[in-house]
């Protein structure tokens, strides 16, 4: 017993490296250098500036506005972005991406406020590539771009939807109504047309063609009257 006791009080103590972890209490930025998460939980690794070697660079959880199962608010970080990086515990080996941060080589988007006006009025989200979701206060508006074709939907306190495209077609099931520069085109197995006060059709060529019978009904109809 005595000798036990003897060569446990004189053995070398124990390297606390070994039994705990790095810890940094606070926060810290950081860059993200890959995407590929194999455990796919939503993650990024992130290069800290206290890590050289970026094989211990860790993977970091990301703070979204909401998550879920299956759900949730997915915008996550690419690689080069600057990140705001915080620990559980102050664990390094526990990081979580609490936010990403704007700097020279990453500017914002150009449609903040200017620095003299005291009210924000726009709100954005933009991606890498152009595309916009762009919200306005002062007069309320809301819009959406894509910035390959020009195209956008803009919608207005007026009660206005407005489409800006080269071409806008919808369909449902075998009709479809397709809007182009060339004119507009209405196709489907039955196409009705009807107004509660008046029809009016204008222009200066009309043709109406029928591989069938063709009936034209009223309480009088005129055919070039004079």
């Amino acid at each position: 017993m005595t000798s036990a006791s003897v060569d446990w009080l004189s053995a070398p103590p124990e390297d606390d490296d070994e039994k705990e972890p790095k810890r940094f209490y606070g926060v810290v930025t950081g860059r993200v250098i890959n995407l590929m998460d194999l455990m796919q939980l939503g993650r990024v690794q992130v290069q800290l500036p206290f890590i050289d070697d970026l094989d211990l660079s860790p993977w970091a959880r990301i703070a979204t506005p909401m998550s879920g199962i299956v759900s949730g608010v997915a915008m996550l970080p690419q690689i080069g972005d600057e990140v705001l990086v915080a620990f559980e515990h102050g664990d390094v080996n526990v990081p979580y991406v609490i936010g990403s941060l704007w700097n020279g080589f990453a500017p914002p988007p150009p449609n903040l406020p200017v620095p003299d006006s005291p009210v924000r009025t726009s709100y954005m989200i933009r991606t890498l590539t152009g595309n916009e979701l762009l919200m306005i206060e002062a007069p309320p508006m809301i819009q959406l771009m894509s910035p390959l074709a020009g195209q956008s939907i803009t919608m207005t306190d007026a009660g206005t939807v407005m489409l800006s495209a080269t071409g806008v077609e919808i369909v449902v099931g075998g009709a479809t109504i397709a809007v182009t520069a060339a004119g507009v085109v209405i196709a489907g197995a039955t196409v009705n047309l009807g107004a509660t006060t008046a029809l009016n059709l204008t222009a200066p060529e009309i043709t109406m063609t029928a591989t069938g019978n063709c009936t034209i009904v009223g309480a009088t109809v005129l055919i070039n009257p004079v």
